[in-house]
């Protein structure tokens, strides 16, 4: 049972007694970034096996019901595995998505600059307040001239 206390202590938090002083900080890093990303292959393989097993479940519940001979009803088995099978698969589309193992590894997407203009934009507004300015100044000259 002694063998258990470190694993245990890891996903506890509990796990400076594991490490020495000198790189506690390092360690602590990486016991966090692995814990993420551990969290988040569980959460990706469990949300798997559960999609896999709720829409064989809802088939086999299916399946049933057209062999009975019957009206077809819907069970609330059917309801439940379907549910089942839905809230896995946007689990397992959540936990697949390039952001969420990027943040479990500790990247931090950058935000994104605005868009610089090019030098020809630039080049056509310099030209176009020229000429506002052009015309500003001979508006004011004739107007002062009269």
């Amino acid at each position: 049972m002694n063998f258990l206390l470190p694993l245990i202590s890891f996903f506890i938090g509990n796990a400076k007694s594991l490490f020495k002083e000198p790189g506690i900080a390092f360690t602590q890093q990486l016991v966090l970034h692995l814990r993420a990303l551990t969290f988040v292959l569980v959460s990706t393989i469990g949300s798997l096996a559960l999609s896999c097993v709720g829409t064989s479940l809802f088939i086999a519940s299916l399946a049933g019901q057209l062999d009975k001979g019957e009206e077809f009803q819907i069970t609330g088995g059917m309801i439940v595995y379907l549910v089942m099978t839905v809230i896995s698969a946007g689990v397992l589309i959540y936990s697949l998505n390039k952001k969420t193992w990027l943040k479990a590894l500790g990247f931090v997407e950058k935000p994104v600059a605005p868009k610089q203009s090019g030098a020809l934009e630039n080049a056509v507004a310099l030209l176009v307040m020229d000429y506002v300015e052009e015309r500003q100044s001979k508006r004011a000259k004739t107007s002062e001239a009269s």
